[in-house]
């Protein structure tokens, strides 16, 4: 894979391994376990436990998560599931909808805010799962040497950086209203607290020492189990211990990943979810000489915006946890589907396309779905993702969750760990393929993802920000394949989103390209620039020849990308 910089900015090399986190005390937790001779997965590890004391808001123990691993040994990538599942007394009509004229996007409201905060937002948690997956099958180090950084930054004290800050301030009513959350995140006034404030988590640093001893039964079945469950039902909520008990055998999943062809490269990501929308939106955009385009021209950004809305728009109809709705993903990336749907953008006007008939395209007979679309979603708003390679060149890109920023915001009494709002992630109304049912995945976003040549992986990055994260991802692709950039450039680069509700774009796209886009029909919102709104890539990638390791951190987050050069 060539590159070349663009723009003055510049990507960290090494040839020891790489780590990209949007934490650098994260990433630097992952690179200590380089240093001791780890491979990507102990890399991986060290920095997912230390995200959830450095950058709380994003992720917990109480959260969720999906990765993407590529290990030599093994010689092929592994997808891992391991999301939320609703609890087993989950059922359609536990919360009651409120349509609202300033919903927007893809969120629902409902009475008192229920599927959003306190315990009946809580779904079943799957991270500590999924972790622990990782260090039996390929961690190298002990597992108290890959909690030793989270345990010490838990007990010693993280600055609050600007971005939890902003948090703070954003979710200062739901904090305040359990008193175990406001004391870690609120001053004693009940004032947020801000940036440069440092937090000391002693109780999340015992929590973090009870997995060290007893794994993951510790978290699932012991002690921790017993104090989720007691304070979930105090707070009116219905996870129990069957929940979490049976998580690992019951919901757990190990997932063949899917890829496509991409100008000589193969995108490779999670199914069936992700791979539904990032992998038909990379073969539409294949079809379209992006190479010979600026990277922020009209012309290009056009294309892309069109794609988008192709995409998206089968995402609403087509999509939902495949072990109740099937999903047509051969038809979706078959070449006759993609050829008709990309017939459908007009290069001189923006359109507004309805969803496709991928079933037309799929072997075998046409499923009969038991419910029915669901004309919104509920992509996660507040995550955050890693990226890692190592010097044998083994890969991992893993991104956790907790819904909302602070998740349900409840802090567990005693134990200092936050758990998931994944419930409102749901369709409350009953009928659609979105709606709740026991043991049930939410239809979802994040979308760890490998760019592979002659099949062998070069490089691995995901991103937060909910149905954001497919649209940023794309577009790093892009930047890398077609127009040649560095890895920090191709990051760094202005993004545009589109998913369902309007065209967002970043306020440094030039204004000549805005102009000519509201020519074509295009109504641009234009946001801040450089906000984690449009997503927040981090990135590393591997030549395979060289043996060069390069790492970026996305500047829409605090994040920091390093790696070793051992001798």
């Amino acid at each position: 894979m060539s590159s070349r910089e663009t723009g003055g900015a510049h990507d960290v090399v090494a040839r020891g391994g790489m780590c990209s986190s949007s934490h650098p005390l994260a990433t630097a937790a992952g690179v200590q376990m380089l240093l001791r001779g780890g491979n990507a997965v102990d890399t991986a590890l060290a920095t997912g436990f230390a995200l959830v004391v450095c950058e709380p808001a994003m992720s917990h123990l109480g959260g969720l998560g999906t990765a993407l691993v590529f290990m030599q040994d093994d010689g092929q990538a592994i997808g891992l599931d391991f999301f939320s599942t609703a609890p087993a007394r989950a059922h359609p009509e536990m919360f009651e909808w409120i349509p609202s004229p300033t919903q927007g996007g893809y969120r629902f409201w409902t009475r008192d805010d229920l599927n959003t905060t306190g315990g009946l937002s809580v779904g079943t948690p799957g991270l500590v799962a999924g972790w622990f997956y990782l260090y039996r099958s390929w961690a190298s180090l002990p597992l108290a040497t890959l909690l030793a950084p989270a345990v010490a930054y838990a007990r010693e004290g993280v600055p609050m950086t600007r971005r939890m800050a902003v948090f703070s301030a954003e979710a200062r009513e739901r904090l305040a209203h359990f008193p175990a959350t406001a004391a870690l995140w609120l001053r004693p006034d009940g004032s947020p607290l801000q940036e440069g404030d440092v937090v000391v988590q002693a109780d999340l640093a015992r929590t973090l020492e009870l997995i060290a001893a007893g794994g993951e039964d510790a978290f699932y079945r012991g002690e921790i189990a017993d104090a989720i469950v007691r304070f979930v039902a105090e707070q009116g909520g219905i996870l129990d211990r069957d929940d979490l008990a049976g998580y690992a055998t019951d919901h757990f999943r190990v997932l063949e990943p899917t890829a496509v062809a991409y100008r000589g490269f193969r995108v490779m990501n999670t199914p069936p979810l992700s791979s539904a929308v990032l992998l038909p939106l990379m073969r539409l955009l294949e079809g379209f000489d992006l190479a010979g385009l600026e990277p922020l021209g009209p012309d290009k950004l056009h294309v892309l915006i069109e794609s988008m809305k192709l995409a998206f728009a089968d995402r609403l109809e087509h999509t939902s946890d495949d072990r109740f709705v099937e999903i047509p993903l051969v038809g979706l990336l078959s070449n006759g589907y993609i050829d008709e749907r990309r017939r459908l953008i007009d290069a001189a006007r923006a359109g507004r396309p309805p969803a496709g008939d991928p079933w037309a395209h799929q072997p075998g007979p046409r499923a009969v779905a038991s419910t029915g679309r669901s004309d919104r979603g509920a992509p996660e708003s507040c995550t955050t993702h890693h990226s890692h390679v190592d010097r044998w060149g083994n890969f991992v890109a893993l991104t956790q969750t907790q819904g909302d920023a602070f998740g349900s915001a409840l802090v567990v009494p005693g134990y200092g760990f936050l758990l998931n709002n994944a419930m409102k992630l749901y369709d409350p109304r009953p009928g659609f393929n979105n709606s709740i049912a026991p043991g049930k995945r939410p239809t979802t976003s994040p979308s760890p993802t490998l760019l592979l040549r002659h099949d062998r992986p070069v490089m691995a990055l995901g991103s937060p920000s909910g149905t954001r994260i497919l649209n940023a991802v794309a577009q790093v692709l892009v930047n890398v394949v077609d127009h040649r950039m560095g890895l920090q450039a191709a990051v760094d680069l202005p993004r545009v989103h589109w998913s369902g509700d309007e065209l967002e774009v970043e306020a440094d796209i030039p204004e000549a390209t805005l102009a000519a886009l509201r020519e074509r029909g295009h109504e641009p919102q234009v946001r801040n620039a450089k906000s984690p709104w449009f997503g927040a890539v981090q990135a590393v990638a591997r030549d395979p020849e060289t043996g060069l390791c390069q790492g970026a951190a996305d500047p829409r987050r605090q994040g920091a990308a390093a790696g070793v050069s051992l001798l």
